[in-house]
């Protein structure tokens, strides 16, 4: 027997067997073993002149454990890998059982498992991973049906977390820095350009032929294949798959609004609440046939400590009588969302939106805004306010100016003109007089930092907007750790 310095055994010398002897005959010492005289003897025949030992047996047994320890005295401590591909489970389970606890061999151990339903038989032993053939062919015939994306099928945990994507020139997404994807449950952790790796930087940008390396959620990564490849928006998907909304009869407007969104929106389905009431599953099946009635809510404000998969929560906007309530209201639901919220005021459709770029992060908020927009067929514009010219300080021309090189990096690559309107005065006064004089079927779009405390000495802009619309207002908070880091 040839020396090298690692063993592996492979039990079954099936289709799957005799292929993995075949790639590992060169560098690999290599005993096969099969229950199968005939086999065996054709085996021996065939590779008579490699550095193979050939081993009739059933490997489920100790005694053909004690034929291959003929072999060397000392080789169970020289075994690195088991792979056993045997089709009947109950083999590979008692081969399992006799290698590591009867002859204690430390070595991994890789299973073909060819009955899905039998997987958590094998939990109780360490050092076994599981491969499922018909899984990992669906994914390898996947790769080469879509072109234009691969699945990593043998590192990481093989469920889809790791793809990479040939970038092709109708992706929206080219020439746009990074530091402008909001990331929530993926990243991108290479680029390969021209034969060469780049280790991803913020101020990097997405090229045309470039080979673009994400890890994430398989779900999510399912969905920005489509937006990678072919520019299709995604909202809410990137901060979770549902809509939830609160319901009781006086919210039907809300539910309608809720259910709106929903068929325009990649949104998988809307989840209710009920408030205060039961829901009458008839009406809802006049709205929607996508939807969940979940746990009852004791407050409307506990919509946002539910658990479930949510990427927009809808409020209902309503105005109280004592103001000072209203602006309680407001100012809990700003503390606790975690994720986007919609003050749904009902009217619907939308007839068109309206972005606001007095905000932190703009660029995101700009996102999210074309993304609703190309998802609803509906225009959008975007405003923000300045200080006058004479009371700008230098934070405030930088702020214009990257606000205005924002819009041009949008406008280069979605190519079309984008509606962009910059006003000078209180940006409150200013923003909510523009929203007002349109029409009331506006959807406004804004985003707030988690961090800043909203109080009567420090104006938060984007809480002092929507508070005083009457419109239905996205907000996005941004800096929650959990979320965006």
């Amino acid at each position: 027997m040839a020396v090298f310095d690692r063993t592996a055994v492979i039990v079954g010398a099936n289709i799957f067997g005799e292929s993995i002897l075949k790639a590992l005959k060169s560098s690999w010492n290599i005993i096969c073993v099969d229950i199968d005289k005939e086999l065996i003897l054709s085996l021996k025949e065939k590779y008579s002149d490699e550095n193979i030992i050939f081993v009739e047996g059933d490997a489920s047994s100790l005694l053909t454990w004690k034929k291959i320890k003929k072999i060397d005295e000392n080789i169970f401590e020289k075994i690195n890998n088991i792979i056993i591909t045997v089709r009947d489970p109950d083999v590979s389970l008692e081969t399992c059982r006799v290698a590591t606890e009867v002859l204690n061999i430390k070595a991994n151990i890789f299973v073909l498992l060819f009955f899905p339903d039998r997987k958590s038989e094998f939990d109780k032993y360490e050092n076994i991973e599981i491969l499922e053939p018909t899984e990992l062919i669906t994914k390898i015939l996947l790769t080469k049906i879509e072109k234009n994306y691969s699945i990593a099928i043998n590192i990481g945990l093989r469920q889809g977390e790791i793809i990479e994507i040939n970038i092709l020139a109708r992706s929206h997404l080219i020439d746009r820095k990074l530091k402008y994807l909001k990331a929530t449950r993926w990243r991108i952790a290479a680029i390969y350009r021209d034969g060469k790796l780049i280790i991803p930087t913020g101020n990097e940008k997405i090229k045309i032929g470039d080979k673009v390396v994400i890890v994430g959620d398989p779900k999510v990564l399912q969905n920005l294949v489509e937006l990678f490849t072919k520019g299709v928006p995604q909202f809410p998907q990137q901060f979770g798959a549902n809509i939830a909304v609160p319901y009781n009869s006086l919210f039907r407007k809300n539910l309608e609004e809720a259910v709106y969104i929903k068929k325009n929106s990649q949104a998988h389905s809307v989840y209710i609440y009920p408030f205060r009431g039961k829901v009458k599953k008839e009406d809802i099946y006049l709205l929607t046939e996508n939807f969940e009635i979940k746990s009852p809510i004791n407050s409307l404000e506990d919509i946002f400590n539910v658990e479930d998969d949510i990427g927009l929560y809808v409020y209902p906007l309503k105005k109280s009588i004592f103001p000072f309530f209203s602006l309680c209201k407001l100012r809990k639901i700003f503390k606790l969302a975690k994720k986007p919220f919609l003050l749904s005021s009902g009217r619907i459709p939308y007839k068109r939106i309206v972005i606001s770029l007095n905000c932190p992060d703009p660029a995101f908020v700009l996102s999210i805004g074309i993304e609703l927009s190309r998802l609803m067929k509906i225009p959008y514009e975007v405003v923000y306010v300045s200080l006058p010219k004479e009371l700008r300080g230098l934070n405030e021309e930088n702020e214009l100016k990257e606000r205005k090189e924002i819009i041009k990096d949008y406008e280069q690559i979605y190519k079309k003109k984008i509606k962009f309107t910059v006003l000078e005065g209180n940006p409150v006064k200013e923003t909510v007089k523009y929203v007002c004089k349109g029409t009331e079927n506006t959807l406004f779009v804004t985003a707030y930092d988690k961090e800043q405390k909203i109080s009567f000495f420090e104006p938060h802009v984007p809480f002092l907007i929507v508070k005083k619309l009457g419109c239905s207002s996205l907000v996005i908070p941004l800096g929650v750790e959990e979320i965006y880091g």
